[in-house]
């Protein structure tokens, strides 16, 4: 095809469909010059994840995620999930519907993989118990792979944890204080020879579920570099909540325990272990858990990012490709400071425009932002950060000029009144990118 002239070769491909046509740009400089300058993907990018719609927001209060979302006027993605539920004899049991994680348009749910754009979904098929020795001992979380460029199939990782250990409660027998499958706790005596065995071991087993083959599979997933630490070093880690993963060229970038980060390479079978920009230290028992220190990773403009909350101060790095040494980010000091010492912005029409970097205000928020200030995600496409405003408010921060935007509450408006003075925090969100691609596998 190198000898047709562009006109004709132009006319082929565009008869490709829209993920087989942005691929065919790797081909060779001809085609993809025949793609760029016939304009022929222009049709089909509105379709792709490119654009962010809202957050995804589960609070620590409700079953149910909530979705902060921007002012649109093309279509619009809707939080009701209720229809995965249609038809298929099951109890509607509401923690179903709290998304546990996002990938380029996909998001999952216990037991789900449902694309909210498109409106279609897949269940899937029970997963097997973790491939670890001593199974009470750990439990697993579930990742999405996805890439729509690439394939209309995603996959499902299931990550081995380990579970911290608690005392058993003297008022009720051990057996009634039992450990369900998803828990991160366990009250089972610790068996030392396990304690001593490195973390993550290798190989690292890991089931993974493939929409190309509709099961569940082992994958071994061999070690590059020193391990962790051991199965008692992970065990210091008192955080207990939502870690977060990246899928990014082909590699699964999992935040794990003691803020280490592996990286699954999924076409080699090898990972490696990335220390965190800074290292990790126990906790103080006297601490409030809740507000202690977290490390978060998501993507943004330049690829993998990691941010740093440790007591509302807010260190922000990303990496390079190359997996050279973290790059700070710093945040300026609106943060730290008193209140009286951050100047509010002068009132005007709020909306939210994740496009447009101009400052906003406050949007009715009187008492003007505070201090206590927790990370909520990423900007998928541009350096902007996420935060959460006193457990209130939902701001955007602008990495390159510092700017602020105040996008509405954290909390649905109506129901604000119902709260009295219970503090409602942040379990788990992910900023959502739409994917319009209506070729998804096993919908049912």
């Amino acid at each position: 095809m190198d000898l047709l002239p562009e006109d004709v070769l132009a006319d082929i491909l565009r008869r490709l469909a829209p993920r087989w046509l942005a691929t065919s740009r790797c081909v060779c400089r001809a085609w993809r010059a025949a793609v760029d300058n016939r304009g022929l993907l222009s049709a089909v990018a509105g379709l792709l994840p490119r654009s962010l719609a809202g957050i995804f927001i589960h609070h620590s209060d409700d079953w149910v995620t909530c979705f902060l979302r921007r002012p649109s006027a093309g279509p619009i993605v809707s939080a009701d999930l209720d229809y995965t539920f249609s038809g298929d004899g099951d109890n509607k049991v509401e923690y179903s519907f709290e998304v546990s994680d996002h990938c380029n348009g996909l998001v999952l749910l216990q037991g789900r993989v449902v694309n909210p754009a498109t409106r279609q979904w897949a269940r899937l098929p029970p997963r097997p118990p973790p491939p670890c020795t001593g199974p009470e001992y750990f439990y697993v979380e579930e990742y999405l792979a996805y890439d729509p460029t690439v394939s209309p199939h995603y996959e499902v990782f299931s990550i081995p944890r380990v579970r911290r250990r608690r005392e058993p409660d003297p008022r009720y027998k051990l057996d009634e204080q039992i450990t369900w499958d998803e828990s991160p706790i366990t009250y089972k005596k610790l068996d030392p020879a396990l304690e001593e065995l490195e973390w993550p071991p290798s190989p690292c087993v890991i089931h993974v579920f493939s929409s190309r083959t509709g099961t569940w599979q082992e994958r071994s997933f061999l070690r590059e570099g020193a391990a962790a630490g051991t199965v008692a070093q992970m065990r210091i880690d008192t955080f207990i909540g939502h870690r977060y993963a990246v899928y990014w060229r082909g590699a699964l970038y999992v935040q794990c325990q003691t803020d280490f980060i592996m990286r699954l390479s999924l076409s080699s079978e090898k990972y490696q272990l990335i220390q965190p920009p800074v290292a990790f230290v126990e906790p103080c028992r006297s601490f409030d858990e809740n507000y202690a220190r977290r490390l978060s990773i998501g993507k943004s403009e330049k690829g993998v990012y990691t941010v740093l909350v440790d007591q509302s101060r807010i260190k922000v790095c990303y990496q390079l490709e190359s997996h050279g040494p973290w790059l700070l980010q710093p945040i300026t000091s609106h943060y730290y400071t008193d209140p009286e010492e951050f100047v509010e912005a002068a009132p005007e029409q709020f909306e939210w425009d994740s496009d447009n970097d101009d400052l906003l205000p406050d949007n009715g928020n009187r008492t003007g932002y505070k201090t206590f200030i927790t990370f909520i995600g990423f900007h998928p496409y541009k350096e902007v950060i996420f935060l959460n405003d006193s457990l209130v408010r939902v701001l955007a921060y602008h990495l390159n000029s510092s700017k602020i935007q105040d996008l509405g509450y954290v909390y649905p408006e109506d129901e604000l009144y119902d709260l009295d003075n219970r503090v409602v925090c942040v379990d788990a969100s992910f900023p959502y990118t739409p994917c319009w691609m209506r070729d998804f596998p096993q919908n049912d």
